[in-house]
């Protein structure tokens, strides 16, 4: 567990090169005032529209679209197999909590990007302001979850798990459940859509006054959320390239939608850019992202 935690941390490190630069300087942020910039566009009626359309489509995916009943991939791909070995825990009980603890893993941090950082505009009377920020949160994980969900409907790839299986049906408790429903991974990306989402909030409104602070808050997101995917290889519920692609998946919908649409307009003239490499160069389980707001 050390390693894991040193190769968590450098994760963050690796992920967090996301602070504003002068261009976002504004008046508010330059005296840490919480506020909206007037030249930032708010929530637009197309994104309502947007926003419904793909939460509708979201569900339809999820509750009517069938899983596949075979499996079009069974097998991992570039260092898949080796990660496995070696993070894949050899315990049926420790894999179930580890998974078990994966689900509180993602949670918290949804729970920390919306809840918890939407509290905070509001305490201070500036409800419009947590307003604004939690229609982007609902828009980036409407998005987010269509994609996702119609990949692991339609995709069909196997558990890791699935060999075993095979030859021992009783190899791990969740032989028989969602066995080709791999690709991406669902925790990941929605761990990962939760720290993109709360990573443009405080690095762009200044939510806790300082920029320390917020770029810690940052950082503290994409921790937990790298240790949601590590955790789904480790509980041997996903190939490492299922939790590359979930977590490259969230973080372009939760950091680029809001950057990209509301506050990459800062200023007049400034344009913002976002570039995400799916693999990071210090940590297998998370995107590298770059960018200038």
């Amino acid at each position: 567990m050390i390693r894991i935690s040193r190769a968590i941390a450098l994760l963050a490190l690796c992920l967090v090169w996301l602070v504003p630069s002068s261009a976002h300087a504004d008046e508010a942020k330059t005296l840490n005032v919480l506020s909206w910039n007037r030249n930032w566009p708010r929530f637009r009626t197309s994104e309502y529209v947007i926003t419904g359309v793909a939460g509708a489509a979201s569900l339809g995916a999820f509750f009517l679209l069938k899983a596949r009943t075979s499996p079009t991939w069974t097998h991992g791909i570039l260092v898949d197999d080796d990660l496995r070995s070696a993070l894949r825990l050899r315990n049926p009980t420790a894999r179930d909590d580890a998974r078990t603890f994966s689900n509180w893993t993602a949670v918290s941090v949804g729970v920390w990007a919306i809840a918890v950082d939407a509290i905070v505009p509001s305490v201070q009377g500036k409800s419009d302001l947590a307003t604004q920020m939690l229609l982007m949160d609902a828009e980036s994980f409407a998005l987010s979850t269509l994609v996702t969900t119609s990949l692991f409907k339609t995709v069909g790839r196997a558990r890791p798990s699935y060999a075993d299986c095979q030859r021992d049906p009783h190899f791990d408790p969740l032989c028989r459940s969602g066995r080709y429903t791999d690709f991406p991974s669902g925790h990941t990306n929605g761990a990962f859509t939760a720290a993109g989402l709360g990573c443009a909030h405080h690095l762009h409104l200044s939510l806790y006054g300082n920029p320390v602070a917020d770029t810690l808050a940052c950082a503290g997101m994409i921790t937990i959320a790298g240790a949601t995917g590590t955790l789904r290889v480790m509980g041997d519920r996903h190939y490492a390239s299922d939790v590359w692609a979930g977590a490259l998946i969230g973080f372009a919908f939760g950091y680029g939608i809001p950057t990209l649409f509301h506050y990459g307009k800062a200023s007049e003239g400034t344009e913002a850019s976002l570039m995400v490499s799916p693999v990071g160069s210090g940590f297998p389980f998370g995107p590298t992202i770059s960018g200038t707001f």
